[in-house]
């Protein structure tokens, strides 16, 4: 798609940059897909459009660091995590699953993501069951237009379509071959299986061979220790979930600079979710992803909103557990309270990038980067006495208040209409493959 010489007039803008800070009234002037010019009264000049951002908010495109894309067409299939039936009722689905399946996934879940305001997705699929079925999965990102690590998984259902591991890594390496482009919008990542699998050593060379990232589900106590144990852990290596990882994991990770995801709507249903403020005093890079559409909506927005209120109340429970709190409230002090707006918008954007080895070309409004990014309206009902704007995003706005999205310079929301998505097309889409998935069809 041709690139648009566009330039946005006068938002208020975080830049998440440290050398630019915010901006009150700023034009963004984009050009090739990339930043341009950045700051106030930037003359027009021979562009093809103009976006008046008068009365909003611009921000760096929204980061998920972990989603199960494929999950989408079964949206809503486990409302309740705690009964345990995402693993007994939702992932043998899988086995029903065919390529056409993750395609309708990829178009219509990265459409929804684009709605919210999200620009990048680390989309972890482990249901690459057989050639082709990763093909489809990015092709369905790529028609709706978000930008996205694809995470090939090695977790997928058996059996499956692959003859044995080697024809896995041969599929593996064929969709890296062909899809990787660290100069576009899709990049492959890999997911090694969960620790003590036989082949979890040889999947994160493999990666390590391309020169990429890996991710692996860290659920079960002393998951991070094994790890250690063996000389695994890098900055390469995203530990998803963590809820269980102890202190002393925590420091072994932090002294290889491994990172971890934590889901908030997944990750605080009955299990401990003190791991964040754990890991953030022991130095752990924390960010912050959906997890499974099967139970949430694909709305980063909204995990960090939850993650907002739920830190908020361990925050206080653990200043209790550490001394005597006289008020309603402990103290405010460094770190108390963890996670204030702006720095939950700040791991969803620079944050997330520098966690995926991207923050060169995406995560801050800043001159020569690709242009992802979001306009959010103040609102029907009027900004915010405080000006800080990070606050009024994240605790004043919802969906209907995303209004504009670019990715890569190329609009693909404005006024809060997606360009170019079929709502009936995708509905059809979506009943396709429950019709076959769920044993509907006729």
């Amino acid at each position: 798609m041709k690139h648009e010489k566009i330039l946005v007039r006068n938002a208020e803008t975080v830049t998440m940059d440290p050398a630019l800070g915010d901006i009150a009234a700023c034009d963004i002037l984009i050009e090739d897909g990339a930043f341009r010019r950045i700051g106030p009264g930037i003359a027009p000049g021979d562009v093809d459009r103009v976006i008046d951002a008068t009365g909003m908010i611009a921000l760096p495109g929204l980061i998920d660091a972990h989603n199960c894309m494929w999950q989408t067409v079964l949206r809503g299939h486990v409302p309740d995590l705690w009964r345990g039936t995402y693993f007994t009722h939702l992932l043998p689905l899988r086995s029903r699953f065919r390529p056409e399946d993750n395609h309708h996934s990829g178009y219509v879940g990265g459409s929804e993501m684009l709605s919210y305001g999200t620009t990048t997705v680390v989309d972890y699929c482990h249901n690459v069951r057989g050639p082709g079925y990763a093909d489809a999965a990015i092709e369905g990102l790529q028609a709706a237009g978000i930008r996205h690590v694809f995470t090939w998984s090695f977790m997928s259902e058996r059996p499956d379509a692959f003859a044995d591991d080697a024809a896995r890594f041969a599929d593996a390496r064929r969709v890296f071959e062909r899809f990787h482009d660290p100069g576009g919008t899709t990049t492959v990542n890999f997911g090694i299986e969960s620790v003590g699998a036989a082949g979890l050593g040889a999947q994160l060379s493999f990666a390590r061979a391309l020169g990429v990232g890996s991710c692996i589900h860290a659920n079960s106590p002393g998951d991070i220790a094994w790890l250690h144990e063996r000389g695994l852990p890098g900055p390469d290596l995203l530990a998803i979930h963590g809820n269980l990882i102890t202190d002393q994991e925590l420091a072994w990770m932090r002294e290889v600079d491994m990172p971890i995801c934590f889901t908030p709507s997944a990750d605080v249903q009955g299990t401990p979710a003190d791991v964040v403020r754990r890991a953030w005093e022991q130095g752990v890079r924390v960010v912050f992803g959906c997890d499974v559409p099967c139970h949430v909506a694909s709305d980063p927005m909204a995990q960090l909103r939850t993650i907002h209120a739920v830190q908020g109340y361990i925050d206080g429970a653990t200043a209790r557990a550490r001394g005597p709190v006289t008020g309603r409230r402990p103290p405010v002090g460094p770190g108390m309270p963890l996670l204030l707006p702006r720095e939950l918008l700040r791991r969803a954007t620079i944050g997330a990038a520098g966690v995926l080895g991207m923050d060169a070309r995406i995560g801050s409004i800043t001159v020569g980067k690709r242009a992802d990014l979001l306009l959010v309206r103040k609102g029907l009902f009027g900004g915010s006495v405080e000006p800080d704007p990070c606050a009024h995003v994240l605790l004043q706005t919802s969906p209907r208040e995303i209004d504009t999205v670019l990715v890569d310079g190329i609009v693909r929301m404005r006024e809060g209409r997606l360009a170019d998505f079929d709502s009936e097309r995708a509905a059809a889409m979506i009943d396709a493959s429950r019709r076959v998935i769920l044993g509907t069809a006729d």
